[in-house]
């Protein structure tokens, strides 16, 4: 049975309980009232009839009334019997219309009723009617009982009965109806929530809960899912990207590797062959050997620490001057390469918070990625400043620049700027994407683009160390 269904059956129960529960005591109070006044009256009659009428005859003359056919009928409100010690009928008068009298009293109830001494119910001879009656002994050992019926009472009671049965179907009928229409609307946005989870088991990460009122439980709710399935999708599209990004990882790690290692094993099956007799050339192939040996060593240096900044880098931190290392890292680049002249313009002393090692590791390959793209005589400016809680750190070159369509893939794990340079003096497109690495496992930032006219510009902004951790 669906949610929506349970909750109608649900609610028009409830309000056919409460309809029940007030009838019945509204039925129950009617009655009582009603009866009560038909006692309250009968107690005076009991009490007069105890004072004036020890004679059952001179009562009995007083309340009969006499049959006139040529008359209207008249209506008696009560009954009143006498019967003598041994339950014999002596006379009696019947309550209702006197051409259509009610039944008299059951007799076999009148020796309890005096005994009780007090105002009871009775039933009729016939049992389809109830009295509220009262006895007591006359002077001559016979029983008058004095009984008024409750027939106008019991059908007033019926007809409220009704009343209260027809209202509680009508009752129930309307507010299934309003359960319906208002539980379909407030639970519409549950229905779109299962399309909506439906399409996305399907494969749709796109779909999304329109959220109407944002406000109640189920708009707060498909705020909280539209959320969750953002992330999901963001985790899921991610998690793509990862596996593609493995994917060309793996190829181009092993294409990388392949070349080298071609190389020695050609080396080496040339030597075993014989192929190599002179001395020189057994120098030159194992010169060759220890370069490509020395390209593996470096490849598989820089694919392990990448893997390494690749899960949650467990660095070192501490207080580094990046003046300092910037200083030393400029002037290591210029006994380099003398021809890629450096200045260096610093506010004075800024200091970060990271691994001294791995932010000069930074610097130097930047400083390196300069050098080996830009032609000689290349001037070089590092800018170092403060900016905001950040240490800002501008290399900029007055060389040729980035190609327009490679500054954006430029940190890319073996991405060549210039395809057509071989790996043998180009290395294998890994050091900038070390950099970048490094850079954002400090929490920092890098970027890089052309400046107007010629030129490149990287830029890389690191937290600075707070001011309650300074030396």
């Amino acid at each position: 049975m669906k949610l929506q269904t349970r909750l109608v059956a649900a609610f028009s129960l409830l309000l056919l309980v409460v309809v029940a529960v007030v009838g019945a005591v509204v039925v129950g109070s009617t009655r009582s009232v009603l009866v009560g006044s038909i006692d309250e009256d009968l107690a005076v009659i009991q009490a007069g009839i105890r004072d004036k009428f020890l004679n059952s005859t001179d009562l009995l003359e007083q309340v009969t009334l006499e049959v006139d056919p040529d008359r209207p009928a008249v209506k008696s409100p009560q009954a009143l019997v006498i019967v003598d010690v041994q339950n014999r009928n002596i006379s009696g008068q019947p309550s209702g219309f006197t051409d259509n009298p009610d039944p008299l009293p059951n007799i076999e109830t009148f020796a309890a009723l005096v005994a009780a001494g007090e105002i009871s119910t009775i039933s009729a001879e016939d049992g389809s009617l109830n009295y509220r009656a009262f006895a007591w002994a006359t002077d001559t050992d016979e029983i008058g009982v004095w009984a008024v019926p409750l027939g106008e009472v019991d059908a007033a009671v019926d007809d409220l009965i009704k009343t209260f049965a027809i209202t509680a179907i009508l009752v129930a009928a309307l507010g299934a109806l309003g359960t319906w229409w208002a539980v379909r609307r407030e639970l519409k946005p549950v229905d779109q929530m299962v399309e909506t989870a439906s399409a996305i088991a399907g494969g749709d990460l796109s779909k999304r809960v329109d959220v109407v009122h944002s406000s109640v439980e189920l708009g707060r709710l498909g705020t909280a899912l539209n959320d969750m399935l953002v992330q999901i999708e963001d985790a899921i599209t991610e998690e793509q990207h990862a596996k593609a990004r493995l994917t060309d990882f793996v190829a181009d790690a092993s294409h990388e590797l392949r070349t080298p290692i071609a190389a020695v094993l050609g080396y080496s099956e040339l030597y075993r062959q014989g192929a190599l007799v002179e001395s020189k050339d057994i120098d030159n192939a194992m010169r060759r050997i220890g370069t490509e040996t020395s390209r593996m060593e470096r490849l598989v240096s820089d694919l392990l620490l990448l893997a390494r900044l690749d899960r949650v880098y467990a660095m070192e931190p501490a207080s580094v001057n990046l003046t300092d290392v910037v200083g030393d890292a400029a002037t290591n680049s210029e006994a380099i390469d003398p021809d890629h002249p450096i200045t260096i313009n610093s506010d004075g002393t800024v200091r970060v918070m990271g691994d001294e090692q791995r932010l000069t590791q930074v610097i130097a390959n930047l400083l390196s990625n300069a050098r080996e793209h830009t032609p000689n005589g290349t001037a070089v400016t590092i800018s170092l400043r403060e900016e905001e809680g950040r240490a800002i750190v501008d290399i900029v070159d007055d060389g040729p620049g980035l190609p327009e369509d490679g500054s954006e893939r430029l940190f890319e794990r073996f991405y060549r700027v210039d395809s057509s340079r071989s790996r043998e003096t180009g290395g294998a497109g890994l050091g900038l994407a070390i950099v970048a690495a490094i850079v954002a496992a400090h929490d920092g930032t890098i970027e890089a683009g052309n400046l107007e006219g010629h030129g490149a510009r990287v830029t890389v902004s690191l937290p600075t160390v707070p001011v309650n951790q300074l030396d």
